[in-house]
């Protein structure tokens, strides 16, 4: 039983986004018989987050803390100096650093049991891949950099992170690289973004595993008739807008008077977006609810005509995490996102949705009008390649070539992308 130490800072029941991905694979590699042995956070900020009960608690997991917490409370004038010079000090890395060396001595102490193993490090936070390369190179263990963002490999803008920061991030993280065994990149544009930066990783040992989702029972369509309802999950996060679809609902008001439409969602608008709603006159086009537990939201999810997800300009290289939860709903997705965005191939790829650009508002009140008058069915086989259990199949593969296992010669044109497997159809389940 080959094992496998996990350095992700979030883990379940913590309800980030940052917690799903392993959360699901920890279950999938024990369900493959891999010795799972998890190092995460001790989860602070569960005071400020409800638990999401949902979120499979597999493998052995370890919590350990960083023993000063970061940024230092902001009671005293000494404390914000503080802050402010240790917010420049560790913008190429991010406040959780001190978090590695505690997360690392963890790890170093379950390894002890174990002759052989295979160390996966998940960033963000960019401080377990610190962690992950340290108890890699202690253990002599191959390492495996998975990104769910990218660190250095990515051209943020200066409110995200200065020149200067990125200069230093990218040295730090080109170490890292260099050491590790295997890459494992979100998506294909992840991947190609990273390989521009770090063009001497070799590229066979890049690979690309998207995020996926859990099977759930089929629900029942929703009505033919009456109000049409397209749901939006989470907030509206800067560089990001809801105004060009409620523009197109506007223009579809006209010609479908007997079937009103309204945006639902679920989440803070911020102030910005909700004065280019009201400028604009589009305030009765949509109704924004507080975010819910995400059992009632799946419900939701489920009794819509069509969900929307929403990509702005800094993460053209991402998809968001909210797509693979309609996915599981099983309601058609429509994207917007600006042109050459992942999620345009994601969508196409899948079959569960249509993507448009942002900037086409007469193209997203086409594609919005043809969801109204014609049944739209997700390509559930496509779609099914995202299914949890299929994505750690593919990921095992990564894992024993780090481990040594010689890599497939498969043919394929993109040596980055696995084979796709046929996909698992067992029957949906409530849970699992």
């Amino acid at each position: 039983m080959r094992t496998v130490i996990i350095v992700s800072y979030w883990f379940a029941p913590n309800p980030a986004v940052g917690a799903k991905r392993f959360s699901f694979l920890a279950r999938e590699f024990t369900r493959l018989g891999y010795d799972v042995q998890v190092i995460t956070h001790e989860s602070r900020d569960w005071t400020d987050w409800k638990t999401d009960s949902t979120l499979p608690l597999a493998g052995h997991v370890h919590r350990c803390a960083e023993p000063v917490k970061l940024p230092l409370p902001r009671t005293t004038l000494v404390n914000r100096a503080v802050n402010a010079v240790l917010r420049r000090l560790l913008a190429p890395i991010g406040w959780e650093y001190l978090w590695a060396g505690a997360a690392a001595r963890k790890a170093l102490e379950v390894a002890q049991k174990f002759p052989q193993g295979v160390v996966i490090a998940t960033s963000p936070a960019h401080a377990s891949l610190l962690a992950g390369a340290r108890i890699a190179r202690q253990r002599g263990w191959p390492l495996i950099l998975d990104y769910r963002d990218p660190w250095s490999a990515h051209q943020w803008p200066r409110w995200r992170r200065s020149a200067l920061a990125q200069w230093f991030g990218q040295r730090i993280e080109a170490r890292l690289v260099k050491q590790s065994a295997a890459r494992v990149l979100n998506t294909p544009a992840m991947r190609t973004s990273f390989e521009a930066f770090f063009p001497r990783s070799d590229s066979a040992r890049n690979f690309v595993i998207p995020n996926g989702f859990e099977a759930a029972a089929q629900a029942s369509p929703p009505p033919r008739d009456g109000p049409i309802d397209i749901v939006h999950a989470g907030e509206i996060f800067k560089g990001r807008s809801l105004v060009p679809v409620l523009r197109a609902l506007a223009g579809l008001r006209t010609r479908h008077p007997a079937r009103p439409i309204r945006v639902i969602t679920y989440g803070d608008l911020p102030e910005a977006e909700r004065q280019r709603i009201q400028a604009e006159r589009l305030g009765r086009f949509i109704e924004v609810r507080p975010r819910i537990p995400f059992s009632a939201l799946f419900a939701e999810l489920q009794r819509a005509h069509l969900l929307l997800a929403i990509v702005g300009e800094h993460m053209v290289y991402s998809t968001p995490y909210k797509v693979y939860d309609y996915m599981a709903a099983g309601r058609p997705i429509l994207g917007i996102a600006p042109r050459g965005a992942a999620l345009f191939d994601l969508l196409a790829e899948s079959g569960a949705g249509v993507c448009v650009d942002r900037n086409d508002d007469p193209g997203i009140e086409r594609v919005i009008e043809k969801f109204l008058t014609l049944d739209f069915a997700p390509a559930r086989t496509r779609v099914d390649r995202y299914r949890w259990e299929n994505l750690a199949l593919q990921y095992s593969r990564v894992i024993e070539a780090a481990a040594g296992a010689p890599l497939e010669d498969t043919g394929r044109e993109d040596p980055g992308m696995l084979p796709r497997e046929e996909p698992v159809t067992r029957r949906p389940v409530e849970s699992d």
